[in-house]
């Protein structure tokens, strides 16, 4: 083991002391935090909010306390169609509808996982992953598109937001405490070789107590309504009386099996135009798997900027947290500058950064614009779901090379795709293990 050596240490703090440049930086440093203190005012100043292509302003939704990125993105993609088709602005769908049910559903996952794992010790690798976290606010596109295919959609002033679904801390620790004492009861069920439909009759009973939870705190959903609006010519319509998958088959009138998910992983053992899943990560017990098609950037650039001409915004996940300044609403490399604040180089490549737990996907958006000079991309306009105080008005802007970085997933029309990358994405896939960092939130 190496130490470190008091003598060394003193020259190390005298080297420090006698840099005038270092020392100027803690001072800024020490009364104003690292990033507003380092921030690359020009590059802030230098970001022009303006797009060639823009596809979407409609006003920002907010998840606030919560890990609902991957819903509200994905449900400001879907409401955008319906607007599209109806004549439509600012329409919302409830949030809280389809969180309803994924809690609902991943606490049933849950349960098939512990039975499945039963025979496995408490300390097995596996169940050990379960009984840490049996359920979360994070997912994926293929999760949403389980929920919506399952339940359907309601307009946002049905089954409006509640207090446990903005700051989901409460929620999520209670439910959580049940779901790991039903583990218990399961595995004891399991072990003392219940019999199957003994199994399955305590999991409805469990299932039961659960929707008591979540509609005391979310709201009980809607089974039929009747949505009534005005157009943006001050039409009337209504949707006449209908259950919340009509709704969704009728109004939304979208086919999500047209839509597949890209991934950008290069290098680390991963291969391009080949498939891969994810172990143990689903919400709904037979629904759709998470399925990545893993391309070169350029080619998942030219996809969104396809379906960015053709009028579609595209849901995308990322690394929000790594280079980005909340107040300004920019993603950029060139927003802070560690080097010459402290002297030091952050990052490593993509694929070693994923392998190293540096960088994941931690947040979905919507890219709703781009600018193109000479047919090639410059920045990106983001419909972000954080209220419409941070960037401008909730949206932010994506430098090009931020993208290329710290974007992992994009989704987009399968017609995008060229003939070779339809056939890989057919293929059998490869399943990631669950503690893969590819794990979005």
């Amino acid at each position: 083991m190496s130490e470190i050596n008091p003598t060394d240490l003193k020259t190390i703090r005298s080297d420090f002391l006698d840099t005038q440049r270092l020392r100027i930086t803690q001072n800024a440093v020490m009364k104003n935090g690292i990033k507003k203190a380092i921030t690359n005012e020009r590059a802030i100043e230098n970001s022009s909010f303006n797009f060639s292509i823009d596809v979407d302003s409609n006003k920002v939704m907010n998840q606030k306390h919560s890990g609902r990125c991957w819903m509200f993105s994905g449900l400001n993609f879907v409401r955008f169609l319906i607007e599209k088709k109806h004549n439509l602005k600012d329409m919302e769908l409830s949030p809280d509808y389809l969180f309803f049910y994924d809690k609902l559903e991943r606490g049933n996952y849950f349960y098939n996982n512990i039975v499945k794992t039963a025979a496995k010790p408490l300390s097995d690798r596996e169940v050990m992953f379960l009984l840490a976290t049996p359920q979360e606010d994070g997912g994926d596109w293929p999760l949403l598109t389980n929920l919506i295919e399952k339940y359907g959609l309601v307009p946002n002033e049905l089954m409006p937001e509640t207090t446990p679904a903005w700051n989901t801390t409460e929620i999520n620790q209670m439910y959580n405490r049940k779901l790991d004492k039903d583990a218990m009861k399961l595995r004891d069920l399991v072990n003392s070789n219940a019999s199957d439909t003994k199994i399955k009759s305590v999991i409805r009973q469990l299932n039961q107590e659960n929707y008591r939870v979540l509609s005391i705190c979310f709201g009980t959903p809607p089974e039929k309504f009747t949505y009534e609006y005005r157009d943006k010519n001050k039409k009337y319509h209504t949707t006449g009386e209908v259950t919340p998958l009509e709704f969704y088959k009728k109004f939304a009138d979208i086919n999500l099996d047209d839509y597949v998910e890209l991934m950008n992983l290069p290098g680390g053992g991963y291969k391009y135009n080949q498939t891969y899943g994810i172990e143990l990560c689903n919400n709904v017990v037979g629904g759709r798997n998470i399925r990545y098609l893993n391309v070169p950037m350029h080619d998942m650039r030219r996809m969104v900027i396809d379906q960015l001409k053709d009028d579609e915004p595209v849901w995308f996940a990322c690394d929000v947290l790594q280079e980005w300044n909340n107040p300004a609403g920019l993603l950029s490399l060139k927003v802070y500058d560690w080097k010459r604040s402290f002297g030091i180089s952050l990052g490593k490549d993509k694929a070693t950064r994923v392998q190293y737990r540096e960088s994941m996907p931690t947040h979905a958006m919507l890219i709703c614009g781009v600018d193109l000079h000479d047919n090639e991309p410059t920045k990106w306009k983001v419909q972000n779901s954080w209220g419409d105080k941070p960037g401008h008005k909730g949206y932010f802007i994506m430098d090009n090379s931020w993208m290329d970085q710290y974007t992992y997933n994009t989704v987009v029309n399968k017609k995008y795709l060229t003939d070779t990358e339809r056939a890989a994405y057919e293929k059998a896939e490869i399943n990631l293990p669950y503690w893969t960092a590819m794990l979005s939130d």
